[in-house]
């Protein structure tokens, strides 16, 4: 499957690639939301892992706009934040987010979080 992976933070980018590429995914590599959309519109995808906290144009933005490109309205996306307060989580999915993953994240509940998220 084909992941993308929204993240300004190069190390945990690269974990994360590490983790699921040995579970065979390809992961995708966005610094931020405008390398995002770029992405997405280059490729089909499959999920988005989408950083929060993203320099310029926050996760929040990047996914509005996202879902607004053509083919990618049931995308799912997956909200990764070191805020992990309750409204942070009903904001998240309030705003259409499919998954809610804390960071810093366990591997072992990423991996079922993306399990959980992407297509049958």
């Amino acid at each position: 499957m084909r992941i993308l992976y929204v993240e300004d933070n190069a190390p945990n980018f690269q974990l994360v690639q590490r983790i699921l590429g040995h579970d065979g995914h390809e992961v995708i590599h966005a610094p931020d939301g405008t390398a995002a959309l770029v992405e997405a519109r280059k490729q089909r995808l499959d999920l988005v892992l989408m950083d929060l906290g993203l320099p310029g144009m926050d996760g929040y933005e990047t996914a509005r706009q996202l879902r607004e490109l053509p083919g990618t309205a049931n995308l799912p996306i997956a909200a990764l934040t070191a805020s992990v307060r309750d409204a942070d989580r009903a904001r998240a999915q309030a705003e259409g987010f499919a998954g809610f993953i804390e960071k810093p994240f366990r591997m072992d509940k990423l991996r079922k979080e993306v399990q959980r998220l992407l297509p049958k």
